[in-house]
Protein backbone atom coordinates (compact mmCIF):
# COMPACT_ATOMS: atom_id res chain seq x y z
CA UNK A 1 0.00 0.00 0.00
CA UNK A 2 1.20 3.42 -0.78
CA UNK A 3 1.75 5.85 2.18
CA UNK A 4 -1.17 8.48 1.87
CA UNK A 5 -0.48 11.96 2.71
CA UNK A 6 -2.29 15.23 1.96
CA UNK A 7 -3.41 18.61 3.58
CA UNK A 8 -6.29 21.20 3.28
CA UNK A 9 -7.00 24.34 4.58
CA UNK A 10 -10.52 25.74 5.33
CA UNK A 11 -11.09 28.96 5.98
CA UNK A 12 -14.34 29.96 8.99
CA UNK A 13 -17.30 32.09 7.72
CA UNK A 14 -17.53 34.40 10.14
CA UNK A 15 -20.50 34.36 12.39
CA UNK A 16 -23.05 36.94 13.64
CA UNK A 17 -21.15 37.06 16.83
CA UNK A 18 -17.41 37.58 15.08
CA UNK A 19 -19.02 40.67 13.04
CA UNK A 20 -20.48 41.90 15.91
CA UNK A 21 -17.34 42.12 17.93
CA UNK A 22 -15.27 43.45 15.05
CA UNK A 23 -17.77 46.12 14.80
CA UNK A 24 -17.75 47.22 18.17
CA UNK A 25 -14.16 46.95 17.91
CA UNK A 26 -13.74 49.66 15.34
CA UNK A 27 -16.46 52.12 16.85
CA UNK A 28 -14.78 51.75 20.02
CA UNK A 29 -11.42 52.47 18.77
CA UNK A 30 -12.98 55.41 17.05
CA UNK A 31 -14.71 56.73 20.11
CA UNK A 32 -11.26 56.78 22.27
CA UNK A 33 -9.46 58.14 18.93
CA UNK A 34 -11.88 61.31 19.29
CA UNK A 35 -11.63 61.57 23.30
CA UNK A 36 -7.49 61.56 22.64
CA UNK A 37 -7.56 64.06 20.36
CA UNK A 38 -9.75 66.46 22.34
CA UNK A 39 -7.47 66.03 24.90
CA UNK A 40 -5.05 66.84 22.67
CA UNK A 41 -6.80 70.00 21.84
CA UNK A 42 -7.12 71.11 25.23
CA UNK A 43 -4.75 69.94 28.20
CA UNK A 44 -1.30 71.74 27.08
CA UNK A 45 1.91 69.41 26.53
CA UNK A 46 0.14 66.02 25.61
CA UNK A 47 0.48 65.40 21.76
CA UNK A 48 3.32 62.87 22.15
CA UNK A 49 1.48 60.74 24.89
CA UNK A 50 -1.37 61.47 23.04
CA UNK A 51 -0.07 60.20 19.66
CA UNK A 52 1.28 56.98 21.42
CA UNK A 53 -2.23 55.90 22.76
CA UNK A 54 -3.98 56.59 19.37
CA UNK A 55 -1.34 54.27 17.85
CA UNK A 56 -1.67 51.90 20.33
CA UNK A 57 -5.31 51.79 20.64
CA UNK A 58 -5.60 51.40 16.88
CA UNK A 59 -2.68 48.37 16.74
CA UNK A 60 -4.33 46.87 19.82
CA UNK A 61 -7.88 46.72 17.57
CA UNK A 62 -6.36 45.53 14.88
CA UNK A 63 -4.76 42.90 16.68
CA UNK A 64 -7.86 41.61 17.78
CA UNK A 65 -9.94 42.02 15.08
CA UNK A 66 -7.16 39.80 12.87
CA UNK A 67 -7.00 37.44 16.01
CA UNK A 68 -11.08 36.58 14.93
CA UNK A 69 -10.45 35.31 11.33
CA UNK A 70 -9.86 31.19 11.83
CA UNK A 71 -8.73 28.68 9.88
CA UNK A 72 -8.91 24.73 9.95
CA UNK A 73 -6.10 22.43 8.36
CA UNK A 74 -6.48 19.11 7.91
CA UNK A 75 -3.28 17.09 7.76
CA UNK A 76 -4.05 13.27 6.63
CA UNK A 77 -0.90 10.64 7.05
CA UNK A 78 -1.77 7.14 6.80
CA UNK A 79 -4.09 6.26 9.18
CA UNK A 80 -3.68 9.94 11.50
CA UNK A 81 -5.97 12.54 11.06
CA UNK A 82 -4.64 15.90 12.55
CA UNK A 83 -6.71 18.84 12.64
CA UNK A 84 -4.62 22.02 13.38
CA UNK A 85 -6.50 25.29 14.38
CA UNK A 86 -4.93 28.83 13.00
CA UNK A 87 -5.76 31.95 14.64
CA UNK A 88 -5.03 35.53 12.81
CA UNK A 89 -2.77 33.71 10.17
CA UNK A 90 -0.17 33.45 13.13
CA UNK A 91 -1.26 31.55 16.11
CA UNK A 92 -1.12 27.62 15.31
CA UNK A 93 -2.48 25.31 18.02
CA UNK A 94 -2.61 21.08 17.47
CA UNK A 95 -6.79 20.31 18.23
CA UNK A 96 -6.81 16.74 17.81
CA UNK A 97 -5.14 13.95 16.63
CA UNK A 98 -6.95 11.10 15.27
CA UNK A 99 -6.20 6.92 14.32
CA UNK A 100 -8.83 6.38 12.08
CA UNK A 101 -8.17 3.00 12.63
CA UNK A 102 -10.29 3.34 15.71
CA UNK A 103 -13.50 4.64 13.34
CA UNK A 104 -16.84 3.96 14.52
CA UNK A 105 -18.99 5.95 11.78
CA UNK A 106 -18.15 8.38 8.57
CA UNK A 107 -20.69 9.83 6.63
CA UNK A 108 -22.17 13.17 5.30
CA UNK A 109 -23.52 15.66 7.72
CA UNK A 110 -26.95 17.26 7.62
CA UNK A 111 -29.77 18.66 10.31
CA UNK A 112 -30.92 15.10 11.06
CA UNK A 113 -27.57 13.51 12.39
CA UNK A 114 -27.03 13.36 15.42
CA UNK A 115 -23.85 13.48 17.17
CA UNK A 116 -25.40 12.77 20.90
CA UNK A 117 -23.83 9.40 21.82
CA UNK A 118 -20.25 11.10 21.23
CA UNK A 119 -18.18 12.34 23.94
CA UNK A 120 -16.20 15.13 22.71
CA UNK A 121 -17.34 17.51 19.01
CA UNK A 122 -14.90 18.90 17.22
CA UNK A 123 -15.99 21.54 14.94
CA UNK A 124 -13.59 22.18 11.70
CA UNK A 125 -15.77 23.48 9.42
CA UNK A 126 -16.66 26.52 7.17
CA UNK A 127 -19.56 27.49 9.40
CA UNK A 128 -21.76 26.43 6.59
CA UNK A 129 -23.66 23.41 5.95
CA UNK A 130 -22.43 23.07 2.46
CA UNK A 131 -19.92 19.51 1.58
CA UNK A 132 -20.37 18.87 5.73
CA UNK A 133 -18.98 15.57 6.70
CA UNK A 134 -18.86 13.88 10.21
CA UNK A 135 -16.22 11.37 11.49
CA UNK A 136 -16.53 9.65 14.43
CA UNK A 137 -13.45 7.74 16.31
CA UNK A 138 -13.23 6.34 19.08
CA UNK A 139 -9.74 8.16 21.65
CA UNK A 140 -7.86 6.84 23.92
CA UNK A 141 -8.14 10.04 26.23
CA UNK A 142 -11.22 11.78 24.59
CA UNK A 143 -13.75 8.70 24.57
CA UNK A 144 -15.43 9.11 21.46
CA UNK A 145 -15.03 12.06 19.30
CA UNK A 146 -17.37 13.33 16.57
CA UNK A 147 -15.68 15.44 13.93
CA UNK A 148 -17.39 18.17 11.74
CA UNK A 149 -15.24 19.23 8.60
CA UNK A 150 -15.16 20.25 5.03
CA UNK A 151 -13.53 17.77 2.74
CA UNK A 152 -12.57 18.91 -0.23
CA UNK A 153 -13.16 15.94 -3.34
CA UNK A 154 -9.33 14.84 -3.14
CA UNK A 155 -9.18 15.08 0.63
CA UNK A 156 -12.50 13.13 0.64
CA UNK A 157 -10.63 10.57 -1.92
CA UNK A 158 -7.43 9.96 0.21
CA UNK A 159 -9.40 9.80 3.46
CA UNK A 160 -11.48 7.27 1.92
CA UNK A 161 -8.29 5.12 1.02
CA UNK A 162 -7.25 5.41 4.62
CA UNK A 163 -10.12 4.34 6.80
CA UNK A 164 -10.83 0.99 7.46
CA UNK A 165 -12.69 -1.32 4.48
CA UNK A 166 -16.29 -1.26 5.76
CA UNK A 167 -16.27 3.09 6.35
CA UNK A 168 -15.50 3.60 2.89
CA UNK A 169 -17.72 4.70 0.30
CA UNK A 170 -18.67 3.20 -2.64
Amino acid sequence: MNDIFIEQLITRKPDNRATTIKIGILVLTALLCTIIVLAIMFIPNTLAIGLMAIIGAIWLSGSIVKGLHTEYEYILTNQEFDIDKISGKRKRRRMITLDLTNTEKFDRYNESTSLLDSDVTVSAHDNSLVNLWYLTVKHNSHGRVALLFNPSENFLEMLNKALPPKFRLK
